[in-house]
């Protein structure tokens, strides 16, 4: 479903050293800025994710055997931020190409899932009714249910010479088992998937940064020479299966960051 809230694009995903993202930054300041929300909270904010899988985990499976066709649904919010909307997403990866519709709801979200009786929906503003419409149908086929609620702290940046594209650095990547259709956190339940054992990574001694860069159809030239002068190995990785992964088998050590916001 293509909609005015349907974006697709393509995601390059790197584990990095905090050093090779203060290179990154100074290299991308001819091309890019700060994301205006991240202006307003010191460059940096934090992102709340509920993900919704069924009660076989096709969503969880699907990633890990790679599916060439698959899809995850989240709800989404930005607590840094102050009291503002939810979004419901559809992020759908077809090979290689990302199909995302977003919908923002700033009314009971829980209730527009649960009943979705006609009142509420007249509260969904025009543009968003398309997107929500397709979460909705999504969340109600299966059925799905929450699953994992995922929070991580977001570093963002536009570009300002290309139709789209963007640079994310992502830390402090936490998780806390979801049970029911709730964005509030319980803050004593968060666990770490931020250490080495749980990225997977080359970073045997600390923590790695997430680098996530994000395009249309054709990789900006400026991206592929900053990959290739780096030489920084691209990789798979993703948030949800991590999270799912940490709820078997927790690693026994992490190394915290310093300076996240709880």
């Amino acid at each position: 479903m293509i909609t005015p809230n349907t974006l697709q694009r393509r995601e390059y995903k790197y584990l990095i050293s905090e050093d090779t993202a203060e290179r990154i930054r100074r290299y991308i300041g001819g091309f890019c800025e700060i994301d205006e929300y991240a202006a307003k909270t010191g460059g940096r904010y934090l992102t709340d994710t509920l993900y919704l899988d069924t009660p076989r985990l096709d969503s969880y499976r699907a990633t890990m055997e790679d599916a060439n066709d698959r899809y995850k649904l989240r709800v989404r919010a930005y607590p840094s931020l102050g009291k503002g909307p939810v979004f419901f997403e559809v992020k759908r990866r077809v090979s290689e190409s990302i199909i995302k519709t977003r919908g923002a709801f700033a009314g009971d979200w829980v209730h527009l899932l649960d009943r979705t009786d006609p009142a509420v929906l007249a509260e969904v503003a025009p543009k968003n009714r398309s997107a929500i419409d397709n979460f909705i149908c999504h969340y109600r086929y299966l059925p799905y249910l929450p699953s994992a609620l995922v929070r991580y702290e977001r570093e963002p940046y536009f570009s300002r010479v290309d139709d789209y594209a963007r640079v994310t650095f992502d830390r402090n990547l936490s998780f806390q088992r979801a049970d029911e259709l709730s964005l509030v956190p319980a803050h004593e339940r968060w666990t770490y998937v931020d250490d080495a054992v749980s990225q997977r990574g080359t970073f045997s001694h600390h923590s790695a940064v997430l680098l996530e860069l994000k395009f249309t159809s054709v990789v900006p030239s400026w991206m592929r020479r900053m990959v290739h002068s780096l030489d920084i190995p691209r990789l798979a990785f993703c948030k949800y299966t991590r999270a799912i992964d940490a709820m078997r088998l927790l690693p026994t050590a992490r190394i915290a960051r310093e300076g996240f916001a709880r």
